[in-house]
């Protein structure tokens, strides 16, 4: 009994996504690479946090090229489910997590049984996997993407939806590049078949293509990526998305703004030896603020 009553609280966190997307809610989802970043989200009203696949990499020193490893991924994912209490959906790229390359088919459906078992274990909310070939992982706004066949990704989701008791899955496709916007809406009703919980259109080039895959793709939650300097025109916005359909509207990767005002700060200490102004305008928290937010956020710090 007491092993089932804690399992039970340990996956309030997982139910709770899919509880927002049953009320039929809008969800601004916002890339989250730690902790504090995830309890900033819940702090400022957002309803779930998104975990990079390709700001994780940058993070590391990599580019996103599906390196990260199982157990890197699942080591920060307890960090942030720990600390945030706050649905985190988790990028897993083709669903092999590091492991570009298996002996067989076999093998690359253990992998992918371990990688769902173990990151529910550590209470992600919702994973993601996309239909890139494993070996040739690129980013989804990046020329020369290669897709696997659509049977392979059938059962890559299947085997997922099985092996997951709360978790849900999200089945992206970047077909939309290499086949064209209709085989990524075909391949789309295939993966809603294998029972993906909600569908990612990688990459889609207009407004009007947004609305083409809404209307052809009618029965499941969609989520949209607006992620910057990508494919996706910059006249899309999170309003239009909503307007037309669309339950998800991604912004995967605020590292880049981030580390530009890294770059400022480091030449304002090169140049002026002093982070005085920084503090002047109110652009730094003062340690009793960022200590106060924690104890207020935190759940490490719940009574």
């Amino acid at each position: 009994m007491l092993m089932r009553i804690t399992y039970i609280l340990r996956c309030e966190p997982l139910k709770m996504l899919k509880k927002i997307l049953q009320r039929d809610e809008k969800i601004l989802l916002v890339g989250a690479n730690s902790p504090i970043e995830a309890m900033f989200l819940k702090s400022a009203g957002f309803k779930a946090a998104y975990l990079s696949g390709a700001a994780y990499s940058n993070e590391m020193g990599m580019l996103d090229e599906g390196n990260i490893s199982l157990k890197t991924m699942e080591r920060k994912v307890k960090e942030i489910s720990r600390a945030a209490d706050i649905p985190l959906v988790v990028d897993c790229d083709t669903g092999l997590m590091g492991r570009k390359k298996t002996k067989n088919d076999l093998e690359e459906d253990d992998a992918l049984v371990k990688m769902v078992l173990r990151l529910e274990k550590a209470e992600a909310a919702a994973i993601q996997i996309e239909d890139q070939v494993p070996s040739k992982k690129r980013c989804g706004h990046l020329p020369g993407k290669e897709i696997i066949d659509v049977n392979k990704m059938f059962w890559k989701i299947r085997i997922a939806k099985l092996k997951s008791r709360n978790m849900l899955i999200i089945a992206r496709t970047d077909a939309r590049a290499p086949e064209g916007l209709d085989a990524a809406i075909w391949r789309s009703h295939r993966y809603i078949n294998a029972g993906a919980d909600i569908i990612f259109p990688e990459a889609l080039e207009s407004l009007d293509e947004f609305k083409i895959f809404r209307r052809e793709v009618p029965r499941i939650p969609l989520m949209a990526n607006l992620t910057t300097h990508g494919k996706t025109p910059n006249d899309v916005n999170a309003k239009k998305l909503f307007d037309i359909g669309y339950q998800i509207v991604l912004f995967p990767v605020l590292l880049r703004i981030l580390l530009k005002k890294y770059e400022e700060i480091l030449k304002d200490i090169k140049w002026f030896g002093s982070l005085r102004g920084f503090v002047a305008r109110g652009e730094s928290f003062s340690r009793n603020e960022l200590n106060d937010f924690i104890k207020r956020n935190s759940k490490l710090y719940a009574k």
